[in-house]
């Protein structure tokens, strides 16, 4: 990928507190009501249709394992755009196809941060939690061979096993378009996508882990820093059209998994949803051959909500707990 304006910032959690300041600037919220005792099903919050019925389903959905990248430069590059889109469609249902687009599924579902998932189970897919059939019916019309024959999900940092170590070779790339194409069922993604997701496997490593064993708090920060990366593509003149309509797409999960969590009656969802149809509309923009519009407005003032409200969102374990089993 070339050279680009807007890139985002190094720190994920720096560009938080950026924005927020920004937002305060544009609007203060009202204080949100406490969430309703509404009890969470995989109706109403998609992770729980792929957790474990015997897993601890408050830690799989607040904690998640290290991710094994490379540490951030000192200023931001091209590539350090080219890895955060690849990380952003590499954990969005628009990289797949079929059934598991359907569901929710992306790539990290089975490889959060790019590791893996203990807690991962489907029936049908999975035998033990953590393992799945790669070659099932449900997901691939293409690999279904009719027979169950499930394997433990690997981290996909320790590049062992059956795993190609040069992520630049051909043979990689080709298992990666087979990949989404033929197991999930998938259209080709776009060229300029395609890369950055190539790029962001190369980076991953254990090496880049001082402790792989420790795990992160995955709370509304991380999806919120994903929704504003994500759209940062809208501004870049060379990025092409479907790249900008894929990162829209997934811009919008991202919207829909905070929507997810943030519970009750606070401004957060209502903003989620302004913000899901400001979106859309920028995407029939870009189909009718026009520019997008700047969002960064209403995403600086989405913060706010989120920070207002996060303590009593399905983020917190407490608030998970207590909403799972009432």
């Amino acid at each position: 990928m070339r050279g680009s304006r807007g890139a985002p910032p190094l720190d994920r959690r720096s560009e938080i507190l950026r924005i927020v300041v920004v937002g305060l600037a544009f609007a203060l919220a009202a204080c949100a009501s406490a969430p309703e005792a509404t009890p969470v099903t995989s109706d109403s919050l998609r992770a729980l249709r792929w957790i474990a019925p015997q897993a601890d389903a408050v830690k799989a959905l607040t904690v998640a394992p290290i991710a094994c990248e490379p540490a951030p430069p000192k200023q931001p590059t091209a590539k350090t755009l080219e890895l955060t889109l690849g990380r952003i469609a590499f954990e969005s249902p628009a990289l797949l196809g079929g059934a598991a687009a359907r569901m929710g599924l992306s790539c990290s579902s089975c490889h959060i941060n790019g590791r893996g998932n203990a807690d991962f189970f489907i029936a049908g897919v999975s035998g033990a939690p953590g393992t799945a059939d790669v070659t099932s019916s449900l997901f691939s019309k293409v690999r279904g061979n009719g027979a169950f024959d499930p394997v433990p999900i690997p981290d996909l940092a320790t590049r062992e096993g059956g795993q190609i170590s040069d992520r630049k070779s051909k043979q990689f790339e080709d298992k990666m378009r087979g990949l989404i194409v033929e197991e999930f069922d998938g259209q080709p993604p776009p060229a300029y996508v395609f890369e950055a997701v190539l790029a962001y496997l190369d980076s991953l490593d254990v090496a880049h882990c001082a402790d792989p064993s420790a795990t992160v708090e995955a709370d509304y920060a991380g999806d919120y820093a994903a929704v504003i990366s994500a759209s940062t593509i809208l501004r870049l003149e060379e990025a092409p059209a479907d790249a900008k309509l894929f990162y829209i797409r997934a811009a919008r999960e991202r919207l829909e998994r905070l929507h997810e969590r943030f519970i009750g009656k606070g401004e957060a969802r209502a903003q989620l949803e302004e913000l899901s149809a400001l979106l859309a509309q920028a995407a029939d923009r870009i189909r009718a051959g026009s520019s997008a519009p700047d969002l960064s407005g209403q995403l600086a003032r989405l913060g706010v909500p989120l920070v207002q409200e996060g303590e009593r969102s399905l983020y917190s374990p407490d608030v998970m707990r207590t909403t799972l089993d009432p």
